[in-house]
């Protein structure tokens, strides 16, 4: 259990702390907010297409080794990260860390929960979560002082220690499992997949600064992910030994539990990208503070694990998935209502309580789709559930960004409709902060704010699509069948 708290850790501890670093990766790269969020978006593509393959890999080569040459190989790929000199290589590395990782965070939970019988599966999940949330607390403070002192290369060595105890873990705690006899690899299947997924989010990412289907590149990927997703579905329900066996989607509340970890992946994400760039772009918050103010939403987390703890054996869990998502609805509603000016303290109130609505919300999802899931497909059923949180959070980070960009760029124009040399408001003594247009000192002063207010506005409509996303999963609960869970 240790190990695999550890290594989940490692995994999650990536993800925070990069967001903290983004605003300096930015200015090193000189890159557009959307251009940025592929170093969170790359290693989301890269798990997203890895994990696919976990259930069968485990089958075949045993799920410690699988489990240990993903620590092994994300240890160094994490290092090279910090050394690269232009966003191109950035990326790609992010993507091979997301390749090599994608295994960690499925398998450490098979590992942790097949500690206890299966009608403890959520406490068992429970327990897990707390132990890999814990570091990632830590983390984003840390992260901060780190980037002041050695800039934003020196997060990617924070994962050095944790990794190395991980990887000890892994050799010498880890039992074997028993041996299992692996299905043949479908190969038509998973290239199908790939090549639907990869696509996919080729064409979110790009579709902005192409003009989406103004881009002949972009018709293409839209296309190729149609076809192969069309291709993979019908095969899949033909086929003698398909890659995704279509016996578990049998299982309502499997079927229902894909669908909420889709939309979970989506709101999980955002905030990570989102909230450091507003942050430091909007109000200049030193990158101190915002690792202080990116830990608030891990410490929630880290508290509503630790009341799953015992609420999830006394409470059903339909009710709590509801409340979970609830509580992210509602702080999504709180941020929807931010302006530049808003306080620090509202910032941390808000993000505390979508960390703690998360870790009800993920943790309810995932004990009722995957604890009714027979033993014998677990290997396939696990992943595939990260694999749907991947594509979610891709998904979601891309449309994001893009709505912002697109929304304030709109928002900015309509306001600088109001802008006119004959506005007797914008002259002399009248013009509030000196935004005379009278002058050039004025006009660039007006330009800067009409930028700010309008991409406030554009976080503000943003976290209110976020909040209607919240709204729809906590009603998906519903649609739940009842699971069986142990009273303590």
């Amino acid at each position: 259990m240790a190990t695999a708290m550890l290594s989940s850790s490692m995994y999650s501890l990536d993800l925070t702390v990069v967001s903290v670093a983004l605003p300096h990766m930015q200015g090193t790269f000189s890159a557009a907010p959307d251009q940025i969020a592929w170093v969170v978006t790359a290693f989301i593509v890269g798990a997203t297409v890895t994990i696919a393959t976990i259930g069968w890999l485990s089958s075949r080569f045993g799920r410690k080794r699988v489990f240990t040459f993903a620590i092994l190989i994300f240890l160094p790929v994490s290092i090279m990260c910090g050394h690269v000199s232009v966003l191109e290589e950035e990326v790609a590395l992010r993507m091979v860390l997301g390749l090599a990782g994608a295994a960690i965070i499925p398998l450490s939970q098979v590992i942790a929960v097949e500690a206890y019988p299966r009608e403890r599966y959520g406490y068992a999940l429970t327990l897990w979560s707390v132990g890999g949330i814990a570091g990632s607390i830590v983390a984003p403070p840390l992260a901060g002082v780190v980037i002041d002192h050695y800039g934003w290369p020196g997060v990617f060595y924070m994962n050095i220690p944790i990794g190395a105890l991980s990887l000890l873990g892994a050799l010498f705690v880890v039992p074997r499992e028993a041996a299992e006899t692996a299905r043949p690899l479908d190969v038509f299947g998973l290239l199908t997949l790939i090549i639907a997924l990869g696509a996919t989010q080729l064409a979110l990412n790009r579709g902005p600064r192409l003009d989406w289907f103004g881009s002949t590149e972009i018709i293409i990927e839209v296309l190729a992910a149609g076809l192969c997703l069309y291709l993979f579905l019908a095969h899949s329900l033909t086929a003698v030994n398909p890659f995704l066996r279509p016996e578990p989607f049998e299982d309502r509340n499997y079927a229902v539990g894909i669908l909420g970890a889709f939309i979970y992946g989506m709101l999980w994400a955002l905030p990570t990208v989102m909230v450091p760039l507003l942050l430091q772009n909007y109000r200049s918050v030193p990158v101190e503070m915002v690792g202080l103010l990116v830990m608030p939403r891990q410490l929630g987390y880290l508290i509503g694990s630790t009341l799953m703890g015992v609420t999830i054996q006394r409470v059903d869990p339909r009710l709590l998935a509801m409340f979970g998502f609830s509580s992210v609805a509602f702080s999504a509603w709180l941020m929807s209502g931010w302006s530049l000016d808003v306080n620090l303290w509202s910032i941390a109130w808000a993000s505390i309580l979508q960390g703690i609505g998360c870790a009800f919300a993920f943790i309810s999802f995932n004990t009722l789709a995957l604890s009714t899931i027979s033993p014998e497909y677990r290997p396939q059923c696990v992943p595939l559930f990260y694999l749907i949180i991947n594509l979610g959070s891709g998904v979601g980070v891309a449309g994001a960004v893009t709505y912002w960009a697109n929304h304030t760029q709109s928002t900015r124009a309509l306001l600088a409709e109001h802008v006119s040399p004959y506005n007797p408001l914008l002259h002399g003594s009248n013009v509030p902060g000196a935004w005379d247009v009278g002058t050039i000192s004025g006009i660039s002063a007006l330009n800067q704010e009409l930028t700010r207010q309008a991409g406030m506005i554009g976080y503000n409509d943003t976290f209110a699509i976020v909040m209607v996303a919240a709204l729809v999963a906590a009603a998906l609960a519903l649609l739940f069948r009842k699971v069986a869970v142990r009273k303590a």
